[in-house]
């Protein structure tokens, strides 16, 4: 029997310029241990907070977690893998690969494809947070203490230099704008802003648009209630057809787009693994 509950919660006002918010997640699955998880052009950061559980990066590297100890994931180009012993429970925070690079001070192209330990990158601090939200006694005083540990996180770290915050904020909004002409606008050669995109998310700025694109194909599958329109879909993602679409689809997450929307698992919880 499966079971899932899921509760999201909204960034507060003061953080939500860089953080989208957090999943309390609880989940008990009677026919799978191992899940999918695609690419996507966001951040990744997940504290363990019931049984233990195994995480495949794209890279190949397995981390096991126990309660209460928490990772980071960078960009992927390829899925990632979620192995759990039929339950799982955690906090979820989701935050642009921006944010994330702040939080960790580390430039997020030694992250791509990669799941990291986040005591590894933060040390004690990672430690006592998860002890922390494991002895939480509620929904409430989770989020409570997320909110409080973020924002003085945030509070101690520099920011991205605006040229590179205008630069990611450009390959988002602008998807037809050519790259090139982001870099000369900012006043960057394209080498540069391939350098200062990387730091930022992980992966160049022609593979974040594609990484972009994707996760809003996926996020519209998942939309849909009825039998999709394919080549509408396509077009309305910023493919050029329907088999650019299939092609990229194929090469992000090794399937067709439809054996993805028959395999997804509900609210956003990736996939079942053949």
């Amino acid at each position: 029997m499966n079971a899932w509950r899921t509760a999201r919660v909204a960034a507060p006002p003061e953080l939500s310029n860089h953080i989208y918010g957090y999943s309390d997640y609880r989940e008990r699955t009677g026919g799978f241990t191992t899940r999918r998880e695609l690419p996507h052009a966001e951040g990744v950061l997940i504290v363990n907070l019931g049984e233990p559980i195994a995480i495949t990066g794209g890279d190949g590297g397995v981390l096991r977690l126990q309660a209460g100890e928490a990772f980071a994931a960078g960009a992927h180009l390829r899925p990632a893998l979620s192995h759990s012993q039929g339950t799982q429970a955690g906090m979820h925070v989701f935050l642009p690969l921006a944010t994330l690079r702040r939080l960790l001070g580390t430039p997020m192209d030694r992250l791509a494809n990669r799941v990291v330990p986040l005591d590894a990158l933060l040390g004690a601090d990672a430690r006592d947070l998860g002890v922390r939200l494991c002895e939480a006694k509620d929904l409430d005083a989770r989020v409570a203490l997320l909110d409080v540990v973020l924002a003085r996180r945030l509070a101690t770290t520099a920011p991205l230099a605006p040229q590179q915050r205008h630069a990611l904020h450009l390959l988002r909004t602008r998807p037809g704008r050519d790259i090139s002409d982001i870099a000369r606008d900012i006043g960057w050669s394209g080498k540069h802003l391939a350098s200062r995109v990387k730091d930022a998310v992980g992966i160049g700025p022609r593979c974040f648009r594609r990484l972009l694109r994707f996760q809003t194909l996926t996020a519209m599958i998942g939309c849909h209630g009825g039998a999709p329109d394919w080549a509408g879909l396509a077009l309305d993602a910023g493919y050029c057809d329907q088999p650019h679409m299939v092609r990229e689809f194929r090469e992000f997450s090794g399937m067709t787009p439809g054996v993805y929307r028959a395999r997804s698992l509900p609210d956003g919880g990736g996939l079942v693994e053949a």
